[in-house]
């Protein structure tokens, strides 16, 4: 019930870390999601950078009340506005 309500939250102001990624150095950035738009994040980490992380290619791990649950970029590839209106349905295993 989590996982569905988070695929369609708005993940504006929450805390991001990028787990996987085909690119090494987006691995490990670590900030808070500033903007949101359908291929990109832009994330600001605690060193007052501003990260323009992809979605593609990329697993996000996202943490809200003890609860941590892992984003794939790939599917998730739509702006916050379109999502919350969207519905999913379920598929099978996803590859980087």
């Amino acid at each position: 019930m989590v996982q569905g309500k988070l695929l369609k939250a708005d993940l504006h102001g929450a805390i991001v870390t990028v787990t996987k990624s085909k690119c090494p150095s987006y691995v490990g950035i670590t900030g808070i999601v500033l903007q949101e738009f359908k291929h990109v994040f832009k994330i600001i980490t605690k060193e007052d950078k501003l990260k323009v992380v992809p979605k593609l290619n990329n697993v996000f791990r996202l943490e809200i009340d003890g609860f941590i649950s892992y984003i794939y970029g790939s599917k998730f590839q739509l702006r916050a506005s379109e999502r919350s209106a969207k519905k999913f349905k379920l598929k099978g295993t996803i590859d980087l």
